[in-house]
């Protein structure tokens, strides 16, 4: 996939699972027959927002808090609950913060915020849909 435009973060290989789990996450969990999630990575000010957006079902207030627990995962989860755990540990690692808000239309938003620490980074929204 062309992103157009070099994005530099102070991470290690293992940052291409945080983004791997959390659209995977919304793959599995869509109750879409076409899925579609949108990846947007934006510098503020000192940080970088990798955003992971969906149109599924969305998750409720007082699961936002759990999807990010060890072995948290909804009844019907074909999942170990164990891939949104590893994206939080994997970012608090990396000096930054993940949660999950409301998708304004339908569905989720996952925001990973890191330290831009000297990085490079130019705005780019990418779309997949599956």
């Amino acid at each position: 996939m062309d992103w157009g435009g070099d994005v530099t973060i102070q991470a290690d290989e293992m940052f291409e699972s945080v983004v791997y789990n959390l659209v995977q996450n919304a793959i599995i969990h869509s109750d879409s027959e076409r899925p579609e999630v949108e990846v947007s990575i934006d510098r503020r000010n000192d940080t970088v927002l990798v955003t992971v957006a969906d149109d599924g079902p969305g998750i409720s207030d007082r699961r936002k808090g759990e999807v990010f627990g060890r072995g948290k995962k909804g009844l019907e989860s074909p999942g170990t609950g164990m891939g949104l755990y590893l994206v939080r540990t994997l970012v608090e690692g990396y000096g930054g913060d993940v949660w999950v808000e409301d998708k304004e239309a339908a569905g989720s938003v996952f925001i990973v915020r890191l330290p831009v620490d000297g990085a490079t980074v130019t705005s780019r929204s990418a779309k997949r849909v599956d």
